[in-house]
């Protein structure tokens, strides 16, 4: 290896180094707070993403990643209290009820799965988990306020979702 070619090596691989460092730039507070603000409820979005101890060195893609973890976690949660429900009841329209829904938090968690997957198709994920917790919301829009309050706690964190991962575009 001749000195040019070790040269151009060291200078590309110095050129890389600072092209990844200057597109990876760290979110600030106050892009979170502007991201929150397209969210139902900007203070509630803001405290849950600041509760995650990865925020405090991320970018955009990893907020994403962050908020799609959140909701994947919360998702996994309601399908097994869903599960539980549905084994528990004597009653098959509620066991019917509660396993339409526990079916539709599994595809929700597939769909958050793919979404962290490949980010840039994170907006049709959500679209489509929208979909699904909006079928849950008809199934429970009468009583059942338990079920009714996880599918609105949830349909938020989808919208905190839905900001991070658009702001990806």
């Amino acid at each position: 290896m001749n000195m040019f070619t070790t040269f151009s090596h060291v200078f590309i691989l110095v050129s890389i180094i600072f092209i990844s460092s200057t597109t990876c730039t760290k979110i600030t507070d106050e892009e979170i707070k502007q991201l929150c603000s397209k969210t139902s409820n900007l203070n509630r979005c803001y405290k849950l993403l600041k509760s995650d101890h990865r925020i405090t060195n991320v970018d955009a893609k990893g907020l994403a990643e962050i908020s799609i973890d959140l909701a994947s976690k919360n998702a996994k949660e309601i399908h097994s209290v869903l599960s539980v429900l549905a084994n528990g009841t004597r009653s098959s329209q509620l066991r019917e009820m509660y396993n339409h829904c526990a079916a539709n938090y599994y595809n929700i968690i597939r769909d958050l799965e793919e979404a962290k997957k490949n980010p840039n198709m994170g907006a049709a994920q959500v679209a489509v988990a929208s979909e699904e917790i909006k079928s849950c919301k008809i199934v429970f829009a009468v009583d059942h306020s338990h079920v009714s309050k996880k599918n609105e706690d949830f349909s938020f964190l989808l919208s905190v979702v839905r900001v991070t991962v658009d702001n990806l575009d």
